[in-house]
């Protein structure tokens, strides 16, 4: 187990409804065992019993200012880093929370082992293939593109898993973070790892199995009444489609926007 006073939990969380809570519940001891501190930023249409439950554990639980996804991350990051007392030993763990639920309910030992990791400036942990591969074709397809672009860019020999949306870093590479401009909504998820990668000076990347797909944990009573084939088809629905071309149209937004394309003309 990591000791607890060297990591602070730095999550965002979308619920509306409750559907997380016994998942939730049976994370507890893990998460609360894990932590030096929890941070948990909600989007504003959060349901307030979710808030409360959370408050009520101990957790602190911000309301994001603004619906901009880039905006929710930013005030939850600030919030995170002003938890820090000792910046040498205490970094920032990022993950999405119904991925850090998923990820201890299913793989806990592995959790484990990736918080022991706190000897680099910004540890960077993406998805295997098996993991990255159980998520629908909406983000594996439009995901891959911004994964192969973003590791292009930072001249990797082969494609990482560059918008896994899961660090560990420091204080300092955090407040870089924070003044970064971001233009779009979401090109931020290939952006922030770019940034991150480039500007630590020790760094590692490590895949996890437990980082797949989580989103059918909060949908277990639909796939139970009409099976998960025929949700998984409901699922990938146009509005889901154009959600997710349009993340990748930002991405790449974000990417050309920090770096330059040239011209090849030696063909």
């Amino acid at each position: 187990m990591v000791q607890s006073n060297s990591l602070i939990l730095c999550s965002t969380f979308h619920e509306p409804k409750f559907k997380l809570k016994s998942a939730i519940k049976t994370a507890l001891p893990i998460i609360k065992n894990s932590f030096w501190k929890i941070v948990i930023c909600c989007t504003p249409s959060t349901g307030i019993e979710v808030k409360d439950f959370l408050r009520k554990e101990g957790f602190i639980v911000p309301i994001s200012p603004s619906l901009r996804t880039f905006e929710t991350y930013q005030f939850a990051l600030s919030t995170a880093l002003e938890c820090i007392e000792n910046s040498e030993s205490q970094k920032i763990f990022y993950v999405d929370f119904d991925r850090l639920i998923h990820w201890i309910n299913n793989y806990p030992e592995e959790l484990r082992t990736i918080l022991q990791n706190t000897d680099v400036d910004n540890l960077h942990v993406g998805r295997t293939s098996r993991a990255f591969d159980t998520h629908p074709l909406t983000q594996t397809t439009t995901e891959k593109i911004a994964n192969e672009f973003g590791s292009k860019l930072l001249g990797l020999k082969s494609t990482r898993d560059i918008i896994s949306v899961c660090h560990i870093f420091t204080k300092e590479l955090g407040e870089r973070i924070l003044k970064l401009e971001n233009i779009t909504a979401t090109g931020f998820y290939c952006s922030w790892p770019v940034y991150l990668w480039s500007w630590a000076e020790k760094k590692r990347y490590i895949e996890v199995e437990g980082q797949e797909w989580e989103t059918p944990d909060r949908f277990q009573e639909e796939i139970k009444q009409i099976g998960y084939k025929k949700w998984l088809k409901q699922f990938q629905n146009p509005s889901e489609w154009n959600k997710r071309v349009q993340m990748l149209g930002e991405c790449l937004i974000e990417l050309s926007h920090i770096s330059e394309f040239k011209l090849n003309l030696k063909l």
